[in-house]
């Protein structure tokens, strides 16, 4: 699975940002939808991380 890195991620909300002067109500509207979903994405996958690394830890605390 490819994560969004966090330098991926500044990037595309300043393209987002850099869009919104230009957009109208609808568009804005649109817009604000889309930075909620890139920033559930990055969440979510930073959830992966935190799950990995307590399933890791679990792992070797067991001693397999």
């Amino acid at each position: 699975m490819t994560l969004l890195t966090p330098e991926e991620f500044s990037r595309m909300e300043q393209l987002l940002a850099d869009l919104l002067p230009e957009t109208d109500r609808q568009e804005e509207t649109a817009l604000l939808h889309l930075h909620a979903r890139l920033r559930g994405i990055y969440t979510a996958q930073s959830d992966l991380h935190a799950s990995r690394d307590r399933l890791r830890v679990l792992r070797l605390q067991t001693g397999r």
